[in-house]
């Protein structure tokens, strides 16, 4: 029993030598704790890195071909023009309001008691109006001012003729003419208003104001041959057709004139029995429109006091022919067709 009691004494005493050089060589000992898959998580993040850096530069170089940046860029730009405006558009705002408040400071300044001192009143306005004046020296609107120009008085003349005109329609013969001729006097080159006043005076039988208007209106606008025509026929109711034919060829020398206007002149030739220059001209009036049946009668009747009396059988019957006569006109030219025949020319 004792032998086994002294053996058990010395497996403990054994025991606690072993513990004790063990936790003596443990505390001797340094642990190191590196984790063991440090190595593949340093792989596996560099991989993943250049993984990802790749995509993108693709997708990057695919952008740069593609239709979609320009789209992009032009949208984007619209959108920063819309933000430039938006805060133009504010900084408007605010300046109307800083405007607003300086006027309102004024108002209170001024309405304060009078021992304010200007200096400080002009300094507080000083100090606004800079402020209001650097935020919108770029942004402020152009305003334009519209200055109305006077007429001159060829406008005024022209409205003159139209109040004119309306009164003749209306009636008011009086104050028509008066218009018209307040017309002349504001601008005398006036072709309608010198026109239609003439043509009022030819009328109502006034030839002396209607020749002192036209004559007036040949020599203010020389080259309006409306102006010759009609003072020639006024000379002609004055019987004065040589003065007529005068004022006819001086101012047929100058203008390149219609038909009509050698049509007077030729009968004009013809009052005076210069019946070789009312041929000539009648020849050519013919010539350029054969329709016409006054110009026919003319050449007949010029040709018949020539003793032509053929070949002014020939221009009665071609005047017979256009059917343009009125119906005085006709009687006349039916009895000197017949009375042509009975002389003994044939009808051809």
């Amino acid at each position: 029993m004792s032998l086994i009691n002294q053996m058990l004494k010395d497996l403990e005493k054994r025991r606690s030598r072993d513990l004790e050089t063990s936790e003596s060589l443990s505390n001797n000992i340094t642990w190191e704790t590196r984790p063991a898959s440090r190595n593949f998580n340093f792989q596996t993040v560099a991989l993943i890195t250049i993984l990802v850096a790749l995509i993108f530069l693709v997708a990057y170089l695919f952008w740069e071909r593609s239709e979609f940046k320009e789209e992009w860029l032009s949208a984007a730009n619209k959108q920063i023009v819309v933000v430039k405006n938006n805060k133009k558009s504010t900084k408007v705002k605010h300046v109307k309001a800083r405007k607003r408040t300086v006027t309102k400071k004024q108002t209170s300044i001024k309405t304060k008691s009078s021992t304010t001192s200007n200096q400080a009143y002009a300094e507080a306005i000083e100090t606004d109006n800079v402020v209001d004046t650097e935020e919108v020296e770029n942004d402020t609107p152009i305003k334009l001012n519209k200055k109305h120009r006077p007429l001159n008085y060829k406008q005024l003349a022209e409205i003159e003729y139209k109040k004119g005109y309306l009164a003749l329609q209306q009636g008011r013969m009086r104050q028509g003419k008066e218009r018209l001729r307040e017309s002349l006097s504001l601008y005398a080159p006036h072709l309608k208003s010198r026109e239609m006043l003439a043509g009022i005076y030819i009328k109502s039988g006034r030839y002396v104001e209607a020749a002192e208007l036209l004559r007036e209106g040949i020599r203010v606008v020389p080259t309006y041959s409306l102006f010759a025509k009609l003072y020639a026929r006024v000379l002609l109711e004055q019987n004065n057709p040589r003065l007529a034919i005068k004022v006819l060829e001086n101012s047929a020398k100058a203008l390149d004139v219609d038909l009509d206007y050698h049509a007077l002149l030729a009968a004009t030739y013809q009052r005076v029995k210069n019946h070789k220059k009312a041929i000539s001209i009648y020849l050519q009036l013919v010539k350029e429109k054969s329709s016409v049946g006054i110009w026919w009668l003319g050449l007949a009747i010029s040709l018949e006091k020539s003793g032509k009396n053929k070949e002014a059988l020939d221009a009665y019957q071609r005047a017979q022919k256009t059917g343009s006569l009125k119906a005085g006109l006709v009687k006349f030219t039916n009895n000197r067709v017949s009375a042509l025949k009975e002389i003994g020319f044939p009808e051809s």
